[in-house]
């Protein structure tokens, strides 16, 4: 279902009308066929990203769990670019390791170029450092978005020290499910 673009619109049938194979399935079968397997996305990091303190990294996305609308590219690929128009359940999370010092952040953004201060700051959470555990953060959250917005995220340190923003699936990513219009 790669690059679907638009929610399928249901057809009505008028008083009389003959109900034919094509318009039936226009009707109910591509709608249905939609929601069931709405546009989705969900892309982590497989590899460790290197995070000096006090410095905003971009979050490098190389890896997709899945993609059923074409939304992540191996081009730009700390982006998710919506192709279907809609609300959207967006997920983004980040792991952190031990470390006893300052405070650890995530700033998730549209259409920022990669640029820690371009576009617009859709949701940021800074949580303080933890000693002898990781610092784990994640928010979900509704968001309207039109064909064409791309989402990056950021991660950012001060701990004094280089620390990585660990990897793996559901451990440092971005998910994005269609909802509704």
């Amino acid at each position: 279902m790669a690059g679907m673009g638009a929610v399928p619109a249901t057809q009505s049938f008028l008083a009389g009308e003959k109900v034919t194979a094509s318009k039936l399935t226009a009707a109910t079968k591509t709608p249905l066929d939609f929601l069931m397997n709405p546009p989705r996305c969900a892309v982590y990091t497989a590899a460790a990203i290197p995070c000096a303190t006090g410095v905003s990294t971009l979050v490098s996305l190389d890896t997709e769990s899945w993609d059923t609308d074409s939304m992540h590219s191996s081009t730009n690929d700390s982006r998710v670019t919506i192709n279907t128009p809609g609300q959207y359940l967006v997920t983004f999370y980040g792991r952190f390791p031990s470390n006893a010092t300052g405070y650890r952040q995530l700033n998730f953004r549209k259409n920022s170029g990669g640029n820690a201060a371009g576009g617009s700051t859709m949701s940021t959470i800074a949580l303080a450092a933890a000693n002898g555990t990781a610092t784990f953060i994640t928010r979900t959250f509704e968001l309207n978005c039109i064909a064409g917005d791309y989402f990056e995220l950021f991660a950012l340190q001060n701990s004094g020290v280089s620390l990585s923003l660990d990897s793996g699936q559901r451990v440092s990513g971005m998910e994005f499910r269609w909802i509704g219009n």
